[in-house]
């Protein structure tokens, strides 16, 4: 059974595609260039793919396609990688990109988890004596 239209849904597509378009917005204006120390950055990349992630995820209504949510971040996150290696004074890392990988598997298997309880819950509380 398919849900219908959600606000839910729709408020956490529409923050993530902002979030999006404010990271490559704020690439091409230079703001992100080296403001943040080497070690550190991996943490902020991890972060805001998690943060993506977890905005997507959160609109989905099953746990069952959450890799394909991984997989597209996978692969926005080499688009971003790779659209950093042709700004000036940036430079695109295999690491930053697992970084991002990374961000997006711990919340994706968090979200999971919390959503695969839910629905256990809600056919335990749906199933007649």
């Amino acid at each position: 059974m398919r849900k219908r239209f959600s606000y839910r849904r729709l408020l956490s597509l529409s923050v993530a595609l902002c979030l999006m378009a404010f990271l490559f917005m704020a690439e091409l204006q230079g703001w992100m260039a080296h403001h943040i120390a080497t070690p550190w950055d991996k943490l902020v990349h991890a972060s805001v793919y998690g943060l993506l992630s977890g905005l997507l995820g959160w609109g989905m209504v099953t746990y069952h396609r959450f890799w394909r949510l991984l997989v597209l971040m996978a692969i926005l996150g080499m688009a971003h990688e790779w659209f950093q290696s042709y700004l000036p004074g940036r430079t695109s890392s295999v690491w930053d990109w697992s970084a991002d990988v990374g961000g997006s598997l711990m919340v994706l298997i968090l979200l999971a988890l919390s959503k695969r309880k839910e629905e256990s819950t809600q056919g335990q509380l749906y199933q007649s004596p």
